[in-house]
């Protein structure tokens, strides 16, 4: 039976609506019915997840966390992905039932941080940060030597998410992340906050190749077999340009070797 793959999205929507869109781009396939069956749930009424933080006042958010991934529970979704970082402060109150079912994208974001060894600014909501989502995981002691986190700009970059949620990318946005890069001397950052993949899929359109991002939904998009139909000796086949797999998602270790002749490249899951 084909693997379902559940989108809680919605918060934002954009941002939800893009990683589907990338889903798509990097899992094309010769016949469309071949290609990734998805369920994407997008409700932006779901309350803001730094304010409830700051207000302690959850009980209103996770009624309407719950309900939702009940509903993709009961669609028969084998994996959830919710394309919001601060959503996983209240992860751990949701019924299990329903948690054992969710992709965690901190994991996700920590591990390939590890595993790329190399300093990140981090980028998120004040929310995330203010709570600890990332400190508290356990990687966080292995992975803390390569992260910072730019302390004296988090107004700045919190304004800017929200800024991103209603306009999209701006030239501003681009000279902001420019002055943050320049002045804390990295060439890579963190996605912490899912709004940026928006980003991250704008400097892959613009073929911005000093840029190199850790974005847990491009991660997840572009190897999406491993995380809802995980399998030994498979081989899923995506369309993904050679120079920005290289760039943007190293640990892949794209090589020649695995393009094959129509330009896919083949990666065993």
């Amino acid at each position: 039976m084909k693997k379902v793959l559940g989108i809680l999205g919605g918060m934002g929507p954009l941002a939800s609506a893009e990683f589907l869109k990338t889903i798509y781009e990097f899992n094309l396939a010769d016949r469309e019915q071949d290609m990734p069956a998805c369920f994407l749930y997008s409700d932006p009424t779901i309350p803001d997840r730094t304010e409830a933080i700051a207000s302690g006042l959850d009980e209103l958010l996770l009624n309407d966390l719950i309900a939702v991934l009940e509903t993709l529970y009961l669609l028969g979704v084998d994996k959830i992905v919710i394309p919001c970082i601060t959503i996983h402060y209240f992860l751990p109150k949701v019924p299990s039932i329903l948690r054992d079912k969710i992709v965690s994208l901190v994991e996700l974001i920590l591990e390939e941080v590890l595993n790329r060894q190399e300093r990140q600014l981090l980028l998120c909501t004040k929310g995330t940060l203010n709570a600890g989502i990332f400190q508290q995981h356990k990687l966080w002691k292995w992975v803390k030597p390569y992260i910072i986190i730019p302390q004296a700009e988090y107004e700045q970059i919190h304004h800017l998410i929200y800024q991103i949620k209603k306009e999209g990318i701006q030239k501003s946005t681009l000279v902001f992340l420019n002055t943050l890069l320049k002045k804390y001397e990295v060439n890579s950052f963190i996605a912490g906050c899912t709004e940026f993949h928006l980003l991250t899929k704008y400097l892959i359109q613009h073929d911005a190749r000093y840029y190199r991002v850790v974005d847990p939904l491009l991660i997840m998009a572009t190897d999406l077999r491993r995380f809802i139909d995980p399998q030994p000796n498979n081989r899923s086949f995506i369309t993904v340009d050679r120079e920005c797999a290289r760039l943007l998602i190293p640990s892949m270790n794209v090589n020649q070797n695995q393009f094959l002749s129509d330009g896919r490249y083949a990666t065993n899951t």
